[in-house]
């Protein structure tokens, strides 16, 4: 019976030390990192004509994300308001017939709590 229970004492401890080297610690994904992110207006230009016309707002965003924020008019049309990745966002602004100048913020925010890029866009009268 001594046998017996040696054997089976042995046996656990060798199963507990087995145990311990398969239940190492995993490398883990490191914690996720903003990408440099940047939105400009590709012609540089934000006075438009009264007859209307379109822009684009280039984003960089690597693999992060970003969202549009901008006053919901009708005389404005933003075809994208939030994606991820480097993209050409075209802005249509439709002719004026209101007789007065009208301006209009459009905001681009990137995700990590990146500084926002903001335009201010004018249309003559």
């Amino acid at each position: 019976m001594k046998t017996f229970n040696h054997k089976l004492k042995v046996l656990l401890f060798v199963m507990l030390i087995g145990l311990s080297f398969s239940c190492k610690k995993e490398n883990i994904s490191p914690k996720p990192e903003p990408t440099p992110f940047s939105a400009t207006l590709e012609s540089g230009v934000t006075t438009l004509p009264a007859a209307g016309g379109k822009l684009n707002i280039k984003i960089s965003a690597g693999a992060d994300g970003w969202w549009i924020t901008s006053p919901q008019i009708d005389w404005l049309t933003i075809t994208r308001i939030y994606g991820s990745g480097d993209f050409t966002l075209p802005v249509t602004v439709k002719p004026n017939t209101s007789g007065l100048a009208r301006t209009v913020t459009i905001k681009v925010n990137p995700t990590f709590n990146l500084q926002a890029v903001t335009f201010n866009i004018t249309q003559d009268k």
